[in-house]
C-alpha cells in the first residue's frame, strides 16, 4: 500500500504557506471602512455599493475609487479563504497526528510463525514486497572483465569510488537496491543499470544510472544511446531512471542525488 505520509506533509506546509501570505496582507485593510460591497450591472457597467457595518444604508462608490474597491473585495475573499485555509490545516493535522499506515501491516507481522504459515494478509505486507523486489532483482550479474575494487557498507564490490558512495548512500537509507542487475531492452538485449531501486512508498522499480567520464566524447555519446534505448524501453527520466553525473572538474553533487531521492524515491 502506498504511503501518502510525505505528500500530505507537504500539503501541510503548503497550506501554512497561504495562511502567512493571507495573514500578511491583512496590514493593507487597516484604513478601509468596515462593511461590505454590493455588485451590480447596469447596461453592462459594473456598480459597486458600499454598506457600512452596522448600517442598512448603501452608498456609491465612484470610478475613481476603484483602488478602494478593489481592496474591500480583495478583503471579503481574503476573509473567507482565511476561514477555510485555517480549518483545512486543522483536518490535515489531526489526520496526519494519527495516520500511521504501518500499522496495518503489523497486524500481520507481529503474529508468530505459526498463525502466519495459516493466514494470508489481504495485500502483501511491506517486508513481503522488499523480499519479494530482492529475489526478482539478483545484482551483480554484469560479467564484463573489469574487476570490482570498492567494498560498499553492504558488502559487496563495486568499480568505481561514486558507485560505492552511491550505494553506501541508498544503504544508510534503507533504500533496497541491486548492484548492475540485468534489465532487458525493447529490442531483446540484456543491460546491467549501475543500480535497480525499489522504492517502498511508491512500490515501483527505478533504475540508477552514474556517468562517471561525461568530459570523455566517446564515453558522452555511448551513453547518448544508452539512454535513448532505456526510454525506447519504456523508462522515463526523472520518474523510473535517474542519473547522476561527473567529470573531472564536477566532481559528484551529493546534494543533487539527495534532491533526487526525495523527489523519486
Amino acid at each position: 500500500m502506498i504511503d501518502y505520509m510525505k505528500e500530505l506533509s507537504a500539503q501541510l506546509n503548503d497550506l501554512r504557506d497561504l495562511i502567512k501570505r493571507v495573514e500578511k496582507r491583512k496590514q493593507e485593510y487597516n484604513k478601509l471602512p468596515k462593511g461590505s460591497i454590493r455588485v451590480t450591472s447596469c447596461r453592462g457597467v459594473k456598480q459597486y455599493y458600499l454598506r457600512n457595518l452596522g448600517s442598512n444604508k448603501e452608498e456609491y462608490i465612484s470610478s475613481q475609487n476603484k483602488e478602494q474597491v478593489r481592496l474591500m473585495l480583495q478583503r471579503e475573499y481574503d476573509e473567507k479563504l482565511i476561514k477555510e485555509l485555517y480549518k483545512q490545516e486543522k483536518r490535515l493535522e489531526r489526520f496526519l497526528k494519527n495516520h500511521d499506515i504501518a500499522r496495518i501491516d503489523s497486524i500481520y507481522e507481529n503474529m508468530c510463525a505459526g498463525r502466519k504459515e495459516l493466514v494470508t494478509p489481504v495485500k502483501p505486507t511491506q517486508k513481503m514486497r522488499v523480499n519479494k523486489w530482492l529475489d526478482e532483482h539478483q545484482g551483480q550479474k554484469n560479467t564484463i572483465s573489469a574487476a570490482p575494487l570498492y567494498k560498499t557498507n553492504k558488502g559487496e564490490m563495486v568499480r568505481s569510488k561514486s558507485e560505492k558512495i552511491l550505494a553506501d548512500y541508498f544503504y544508510n537509507l534503507k533504500i533496497p537496491y541491486a548492484y548492475e542487475s540485468s534489465f532487458m531492452l525493447h529490442d531483446g538485449r540484456v543491460v546491467y543499470p549501475d543500480f535497480a531501486l525499489y522504492s517502498v512508498r511508491k512500490d515501483k522499480t527505478v533504475y540508477w544510472e552514474h556517468l562517471g567520464l561525461v568530459d570523455n566524447p566517446e564515453y558522452a555519446i555511448k551513453n547518448i544511446k544508452k539512454l535513448i534505448d532505456y526510454e525506447k524501453s519504456g523508462l522515463i527520466l526523472g520518474d523510473t531512471l535517474l542519473l547522476s553525473a561527473e567529470s573531472a572538474e564536477s566532481p559528484l553533487n551529493l546534494e543533487a542525488i539527495k534532491k533526487k531521492v526525495e523527489a523519486v524515491l
